[in-house]
This record gives structure tokens, sequence and C-alpha cells, in this order.
């Protein structure tokens, strides 16, 4: 290594001298010279213009210096060194900050070796290894591949482009993004969750929640049609729904939609979506053998994600050209939460052993093994299950969320066996985790899981979990357990403690983002954003800025998100406050005049 780079790395990036002196160097990487100049080849293709590499790293620069310009971003991520000559002549040309990743020792040393580079290092700041550090930046960034360094072999160019582009989609980028519920079933509660952690990470984030409408879709069932007629109703229906979606979607512009599994969200109306090139995202939290659904509307999506891997991912990716990707259920930490019951909730909610579900075939013959037991069962479609008629709560009403995390907080013992509608206990072919597992450890209460293959990645069975692989050993576990207060407590706390580090709907929407905006980074940075009250607060220091200063910066600076933040306002308003709720009450009385 050149000691002039040596100087300058050693008081800026140290990591990086560590990084080039325990690299080796393959024997396909070869340094050469042509014209007094260093020539840097891997694998027989060159890292820059044999003959003019100046030259052709000034062309490089105007074109980045072109998309830098698109995207109207303030700083610049390239990944990939190679020898330098493309990332000197964009320095020269762009006044930013500027970041360059080399994950590949090999090219760093060779570099450092080959050049004097301090001016360069002195300007930029230079990341090595496996690029995983975190952006931090004021504004939008730019990630940019340097495309010889892309194409080497090993492919950690390509890998630490994925995760800066993921990063710089983490920061500074605030976008609006549409959640679409279904009516019913278990993945409406997800929608709230999803949309919450999206406003959570910065994101303004709509929710499309469908539920009202479950009423009048089981009110079609009054009619008395036949069969047939019964399900044309029904499907016209849910178009109308589909069809209310994409009006939504045409008002609110979003950056992009993320619809839940069961969504109303027809073909004709997903692909008129895609048409105003906004983003389709499917969060398919279902099982995808028993709901055959997604087939139908599989190729109309732009991503999907699944709570399942191995054959449910080759299938849908056999249906689609969308992005197919694993991502598991999560818990709300603002609602899956312990709670301090009082003695009556105690009593009204608590038992030994309890299960919260609903009746599929599995769970009614597994659970008479625990009649003998303090048991009771709570939720839904429990009927003609005469031998747990005594234990079944409320009639076998659906429980509600506040009154779910309740009971996970007053029962000694939560069982929790994935629903089977073809087995007689545990599902052998358990290929997903779901929701009740994360809710549960995120209440910090007590659950025996049964053995479901994902489970190993995500907790650690025995640690955090009980896990059981069949009826039997659920029910030797749940004796045991009940016998041994402290390491049913302890294991308890582990659960929750990794729920809250891994397994929130936070962290499932910042991956779910990273995929998608990491994917289409540069198309994302070019979109029309709206001002922020913050945006706007920066900008001056007059009246205006300093009422908006006491806002959250996040709020879109129009008048409804102004008013609406002014709604919990107590006391008497400042003038400033005043004129705001004015303007606003005088927009929407023109809108209605105009309406009718």
């Amino acid at each position: 290594m050149r000691e002039e780079n040596r100087r300058v790395l050693a008081e800026r990036a140290p990591r990086a001298i560590e990084c080039a002196e325990r690299a080796t160097i393959p024997a396909g990487y070869l340094l050469g010279e042509i014209g007094g100049r260093p020539l840097l080849s891997v694998e027989e293709m060159p890292l820059h213009h044999p003959g003019q590499p100046e030259a052709d790293a000034a062309r490089w620069a105007r074109g980045a210096l072109d998309r830098i310009e698109t995207a109207d971003a303030a700083s610049v991520v390239v990944v990939g060194l190679g020898l330098g000559y493309h990332v000197e002549a964009l320095a020269e040309r762009f006044p930013g900050p500027i970041t360059v990743v080399e994950p590949d020792g090999a090219v760093l040393r060779l570099a450092l070796e080959a050049r004097d580079l301090h001016g360069l290092l002195a300007r930029v700041s230079l990341v090595v290894e496996d690029g995983s550090e975190e952006l931090v930046s004021d504004g939008p960034t730019l990630v940019l591949g340097y495309a010889p360094a892309l194409l080497i072999p090993n492919g950690v160019h390509r890998r630490a482009l994925e995760r800066w582009r993921a990063s710089a989609a983490r920061s500074g980028m605030r976008l609006k993004i549409m959640v679409v519920s279904p009516m019913y079933g278990g993945s409406l509660p997800i929608a709230g969750y999803a949309a919450r952690a999206l406003g959570e990470l910065g994101h303004e984030a709509q929710l499309l929640d469908l539920s009202p409408f479950y009423d009048g879709f089981r009110g079609l069932g009054g009619f008395g049609a036949p069969r047939k007629q019964q399900a044309e109703l029904e499907s016209q229906f849910v178009d109308v729904l589909a069809a209310g979606v994409g009006a939504a979607v045409e008002a609110a512009e979003p950056d992009l939609v993320l619809a839940l599994a069961q969504a109303p969200l027809s073909v004709q109306v997903l692909d008129e979506i895609g048409k105003r090139n906004v983003p389709r995202v499917l969060w398919f939290v279902e099982d995808y053998r028993l709901f055959t659904y997604w087939r139908e509307v599989a190729a109309h999506y732009d991503y999907i994600f699944t709570i399942q891997e191995g054959e449910c991912l080759q299938a849908m990716q056999a249906a689609t050209d969308a992005q197919v990707s694993y991502l598991p259920c999560a818990m709300d930490p603002e609602v899956h939460r312990p709670g301090v019951l009082d003695a009556n909730e105690r009593r009204r909610y608590g038992s030994d052993v309890s299960f919260v579900g609903a009746g599929y075939w599995n769970r009614r013959q597994a659970f008479r093994q625990f009649l003998d037991t303090d048991f009771r069962i709570w939720g839904s479609d429990w009927g003609g299950a005469a031998d747990l008629a005594r234990v079944i709560q409320r009639q076998g009403a659906r429980v509600a969320t506040d009154d779910a995390v309740r009971i996970f907080n007053a029962s000694r013992v939560n069982l929790n066996l994935h629903s089977s509608t073809y087995h007689d206990g545990v599902d052998p072919r358990g290929d997903f985790v779901n929701p009740r597992t994360f809710e549960l450890a995120g209440c910090g209460a007590f659950q025996i899981v049964d053995a479901r293959a994902p489970l190993g990645a995500l907790f650690s069975p025995e640690t955090d979990l009980a896990v059981a692989h069949d009826v039997a050993e659920m029910r030797t576990l749940t004796d045991y357990f009940l016998a041994h207060e402290d390491e049913r407590r302890d294991m308890a706390i582990r659960a929750r403690l990794r729920a809250l580090a891994e397994h929130t709907y936070a962290h499932r929407m910042e991956a779910m983002l990273s995929a998608v905006v990491g994917a289409q980074h540069e198309t994302f940075l070019t979109r029309r954003r709206a001002a922020t009250v913050g945006d706007v607060a920066r900008a001056g220091d007059g009246p205006l800025e300093q009422f908006l200063a006491r806002l959250d910066p996040a709020t879109p600076f129009e008048l409804r998100h102004l008013a609406a933040s002014l709604g919990d306002r107590e006391g008497a308003l400042e003038e400033s406050e005043a004129i705001f709720l004015f303007l606003h009450q005088f927009d929407e009385l023109y809108l209605q005049e105009h309406r009718a």
C-alpha cells in the first residue's frame, strides 16, 4: 500500500487498511499498465478503459450527474472503487457527499498499491467489506453501481448494491402508501398494524379499511337467491368495492399500494393501478394451498410477499413475473404487550390453559386431551363440537383483539396449535408461522406451539418457546410448565425480547420497503414529493416558519393535515392557528359547493 494512501486512511477509514492488508489476490486479478496508467482486470474483464481511463471516467461521471440531477439527490453512494478513475471524475463535478463502497478486499488492496489516491480518499467516505453500515443523509441519496465491478463473478458488488439501495430506501425518503384491507378475516387487523408501522417509519400511510362493508356483503344472503345467483351477487359486490379502491387510488395518488390477503382488488383495477405506474404489492398472509385465488391475481402484482417459503415461492414464481419474497407475520408492540389485570379481569379471562382461535378440525380433535384441566376455548366456528361445549366461552363469539390480549396475559399456558382441515393434530407439513405466535410473544405470554419448519429461524425453540411435535407432547409440556412457574416466566420474557428486537410490524414494513424501493430506487427518488411541514419550516425564520416549527415535521404541508394537527390544541388559538383553521373551513365549504 502506498504510504500517502495509508496516512489518509489511518485517520478517515482505518478498517480499509485492515481489509486491504489481510486480503489475498486471486489468480484472476491482474494489475498491469498501459501508457503509464495502471489497469486492473478481473477474470479477463478490465475495470477501466484500457487506453483512455480518464476520458472514459469523465463520460461515466457525466452520465452519473444527469441521474443525480434527475433524482434531485443530495448525496451519492458509488458501489465499486476499481482503480478510482471514475470516482475521481465524479468528485471533480459533484460537490455533495460521496460514499464509495468496495466490498472486495482484493480490488481494494490493488487500488491502494497501484495509484496515489490520497486526494480522493480525503474527499470521499470509504466503506469496505460487506458495506453493511447504515446510510445517514440529510436528503435523498442516489446509489450508483459501477458496471464493470458489478460483473465480477463473485457477486459481492451486486449484493452490496442491493443492501445500499435498501439502506437509501430507509433514509430520507417519505412515501405515500395506501394499505388496502380485506372485508374480514385474519389479515384484516394486520392491515391496520402495517399502516401504523409505516407511519412509525416516517411514511404517510392511508388505511383503506373495507371492514364496514362486510355486513352488506353478508346481507346479500337475505335475498334467498339460489347458489349460482348468490355467487354472482357476491362477485358483483366485490367488483364494486374494487372499483372503489381504484377511485381511492386515483384520488390519493399514492406512491405505492399494499394489499393484504383477500383484499377485494380485481384484475381490471390492478391493471388500472399499474397503468398509473404505482407499484402494486400483495402481502399474502394465508396458506397458499387453501386460499388459491392468488392464481388469478398474482400476475397483476409487481411484488408478492408470502408467509411460506419453498414450494409456495416456487408456485407463485411460476405464475407471475412479480418479485416474490418471504415475509413472515409479526406483532404490534402498541397492541400486543403485557397488561396488568385486576382481580375481576383475571376471573373473567384467566385459566390454567387456554386457546384463542377458530374451531378447525385438528383443534377439535386435539383439545379433547385437555378437558380434565382448567381449560377455556375462545373464538368462533366451534359449532357442533359437543364434547368441547362446556369449555367454549361466550357461545363461540368472535374475540376482539383487546380481549385476546387480556386472555393471553391471564392464561398460565396458551396453546398455539396451527389450523389444519385434514390432520387430527399437528400438521407435519407446517411451513408457516401464524400471527398468534408473534402476538403471544409480544404480550410476554407463555405459549406451547406446534412444530413448524420456519420456527427455528424466528425464535429459539425450547429457549424462547415450548415446542410440541404432537398432541401428546403438547399435553406433557402443559403439565410440566404448569408445575414450573419460574421456567414458564423466563421463557415468556425471552420470547418477548426476541419479538421486540426482530418481529414487529415495523421490522416487516422496513424489509418490504427495502425490497420494493431498493429494486426501483431511482424511480422513487424521481417521483414528485409533496412538501412537508419540516421542509417549509427550514426555508426561513418568519412567522409562518416559527408556527410550523411547533408541529410534527413529517406532517404534509396541506391545509387538511395542518388543520388536523391543531385538532387537539388546548386553550385559545393563536392568530396563525386561527388563520389556518379558517382557510381549511373555507376550502371545505368551497369543495362542498363545487360538488353540489
